[in-house]
């Protein structure tokens, strides 16, 4: 009987040990690497990541920071915002300070067409994970250099330009940030401006 209460004493105390060095409220070192790694730690399986901007495609970068950046007066340029329910999309517009000029030139007979406005598309795409989005990424590099074909190693995760369609894509975490701009002459132009509402949006994200 001395003997079994002996090594039930030890037995608790062992226990009691073990516990004051793995405090209950406190994950396993595996347990909290895969927190650490996104992983749910009950299935195993990348956890899906919240997207803080849904509804907020504006807000991304605001007005206030588009007029700003491209030197817009609201009234005098026919500045316009639009966004979609539901989505993390935002349309701006303004007109070209010469754009009855341009216009009037898109009349003539034979002109070529030129367009008078200005615009800034920013459309926000969530992959749920890292890993999915760093997938879907490396795939576009790889099959779509047709579209993408200038990478940029100082943005973000990485991004991609593509001038044909003046959009630069950027990967942060699992979300990719898709600029579509028409507003400079010059492909290397736009995509300079499309660097900064880019960087104006990452020092948020």
């Amino acid at each position: 009987m001395f003997r079994l209460t002996s090594f039930v004493l030890l037995l608790t105390a062992f226990f009691a040990a073990c516990q004051s060095d793995q405090p209950a409220d406190q994950p396993s070192e595996t347990a909290q690497k895969q927190m650490d790694a996104g992983i749910d730690t009950l299935t195993g399986a990348p956890q899906r990541l919240p997207n803080p901007w849904l509804d907020k495609g504006c807000d991304l970068v605001t007005d206030a920071e588009v007029q700003q950046l491209f030197g817009i007066e609201p009234q005098r340029d026919v500045f316009n915002a639009r966004t979609l329910k539901g989505q993390t999309f935002c349309l701006r517009s303004w007109m070209k300070p010469n754009w009855k000029e341009i216009d009037n030139a898109n009349e003539k007979p034979g002109a070529k067409y030129k367009e008078y406005k200005n615009s800034l598309i920013i459309n926000l795409l969530d992959y749920g994970t890292e890993v999915v989005a760093r997938e879907q990424f490396d795939m576009a590099k790889r099959t779509r250099k047709d579209l993408y074909e200038k990478e940029i190693n100082d943005l973000a995760d990485g991004a991609l330009w593509s001038s044909s369609s003046n959009t630069l894509m950027l990967k942060k975490r699992h979300l990719f940030v898709s600029i579509t701009i028409e507003y400079a002459d010059t492909d290397e132009d736009n995509l300079a401006k499309a660097r900064e509402v880019a960087n104006l949006a990452l020092k948020k994200m």
